[in-house]
């Protein structure tokens, strides 16, 4: 029973470390309760312990999910908890295989002090891989408070702070147990005291170089308009009128905003298209004189279909069109349906329209010589898209997004900062406007200009300092993440080798 307990525990202070409540402490211990659950186990008991572990983590981290299935996909209380369930189950092999290898590391100390981290990292790869890809609860994100021990993503992405948590919980159960006492706690300080002054170092290099860039003014105007009302076409004029309204007011105010961007799907009807709400929103261009960045709808024929895009447009100052981007990585569910065979129920009960397509142009949008990389919605948890754009000349970095789906719970929060974590390893600024919030400004350390909090209507402007410049992360990408795989697999093999060698009474009565 006490098993089990810790197991539950370990699942607990994983999510305690996520906003909200964000108690990021609490990460380089979380995996203790879970190390000591399963030491002595069977292989069969420590995957169970695991994936208890990893179902308490993922329905406490991951709630917020039931709450746009519920409110609207159409679906009752308790099939909306299935639902979310049976994702949280998915969810749970992988803390699962986790603890797995924990117990097959035991006999070997090294292996179990300085392995496990690399297998956990290597989890978290392919959890942002399989199937759509789902690289939001990664370890590393609960370390965002502490800005320059973070720097070190723009050479290894978030997998090099996972990697790092992950340690701290392997060398404390290490110690206990007397595994690598002193070579432990001497590589994890050192790694720390290296990894801070590395953060330090960079942060007042990257401010520098920002700061000798030409800034630009960035306002992004945040409606805050109800999910059920922004899709109500009763209710497109109000809202057309309140962002026009609000970025008129943006436009007086100082300092003077040298681009207005408003959120995805701000305007939820097909611009070009419908030429009289089209010329509402060039009005509103015109009145500010100032270009605008914003989300609406776009169509294309596929296969002899119309099919709908998630698109951002981009007018100057004039109201001409510059160009448009449309979302790359739609949300499964949300925006389509995969595997549509064994989900065909989702197309009527889903949390919106699910006939997108993807976009194909990677951008980015270029306004006055400056290019824009643009994320739209979630796309912003994917550090491959914004590495892409960057590569391609992208020197500052835009999110549009619309968090209204998650109400008031702890989902607009994560996501708020999983985005801050592009800015660092793309050492390029990225502004962030959302419909009912939080809206950000961040610079290229991460560090914040300002927000605007969540279910607040208004605007906030800040200056920025788009930079060219490639970090080794966008240069390299996640090279760090396939070390970790390799390292894993030569521990898996080394294990192996070990199993082979011993007898097999002798395995039976160790339960491998």
């Amino acid at each position: 029973m006490y098993a089990i307990l810790l197991s539950v525990l370990s699942g607990l202070l994983l999510s305690a470390g996520f906003p909200k409540p964000a108690m990021f402490y609490l990460a380089w211990v979380a995996f203790v309760p879970l190390l000591y659950a399963v030491y002595g186990k069977s292989g069969k008991k420590a995957f169970g312990l695991g994936y208890l572990c990893g179902l308490v983590h993922s329905v406490t981290c991951l709630y917020w999910i039931d709450y746009a299935i519920y409110h609207f996909g159409g679906f009752s209380f308790v099939l909306s908890w299935l639902i979310l369930l049976l994702l949280c189950a998915i969810m749970a092999v992988y803390p699962a295989v986790f603890a797995l290898a924990a117990q097959k590391f035991e006999s070997f100390p090294f292996l179990y002090v300085f392995g496990l981290p690399f297998v956990w990292v290597t989890l978290e790869w392919i959890r942002a891989h399989a199937i759509t890809g789902f690289p939001w609860s990664n370890l590393g994100y609960t370390q965002t408070p502490l800005l320059h021990l973070i720097q070190v993503a723009d050479i290894t992405g978030v997998y090099g702070v996972s990697w790092l948590v992950v340690l701290g919980s392997t060398v404390i159960c290490g110690f206990l147990k007397n595994y690598c006492r002193k070579s432990g706690v001497a590589v994890l300080a050192a790694l720390l005291v290296c990894v801070l002054a590395y953060g330090f170092w960079r942060t007042g290099q990257i401010e520098r170089l920002q700061h000798g860039e030409t800034p630009v003014n960035i306002a992004l105007v945040q409606g805050n308009i109800a999910q059920d009302m922004k899709w109500d076409r009763a209710s497109l004029e109000k809202t057309i009128a309140t962002y026009g309204r609000l970025s008129e007011e943006a436009a007086k105010k100082k300092p003077v905003p040298d681009l207005i961007v408003w959120p995805e799907s701000a305007m939820p009807f097909f611009y070009g298209l419908n030429p009289k709400l089209s010329a509402r929103v060039n009005e509103i261009v015109k009145a500010t004189g100032k270009p605008l960045l914003f989300g609406s709808l776009g169509a294309t024929r596929e296969g002899g279909k119309v099919r709908l895009l998630n698109l951002a447009c981009l007018l100057d100052a004039k109201a001409d069109f510059l160009g448009s981007y449309a979302k790359q990585h739609l949300v499964p569910f949300g925006e389509y349906v995969p595997w549509i065979s064994l989900f065909r129920f989702a197309q009527s009960a889903s949390v919106g329209p699910v006939n997108f397509v993807p976009g194909k142009n990677p951008g980015p949008l270029v306004w006055k010589g400056l290019p824009l990389g643009v994320l739209i919605c979630y796309e912003d948890i994917f550090p491959k898209i914004a590495r892409r754009t960057v590569r391609r000349g992208a020197e500052l970095l835009v999110n549009i997004s619309d968090d209204a789906w998650y109400g008031n719970t702890g989902g607009p929060y994560q996501e708020l900062e999983i985005s801050r974590w592009r800015a660092i390893e793309c050492r390029v600024p990225l502004v962030r406007a959302a419909n009912t919030g939080v809206s950000a400004v961040f610079d290229a350390t991460g560090r914040e200009c300002g927000n605007l909090a969540l279910d607040r209507r208004g605007f906030l402007t800040c200056s920025v300092y788009p930079m060219s410049y490639l970090s080794v992360y966008v240069k390299y990408g996640d090279f760090f993440a396939w070390f970790c795989v390799l390292m894993t697999a030569c521990a898996i093999l080394l294990r192996l080798v070990r199993w082979i060698r011993v007898p097999a009474e002798l395995r039976v009565r160790k339960g491998e």
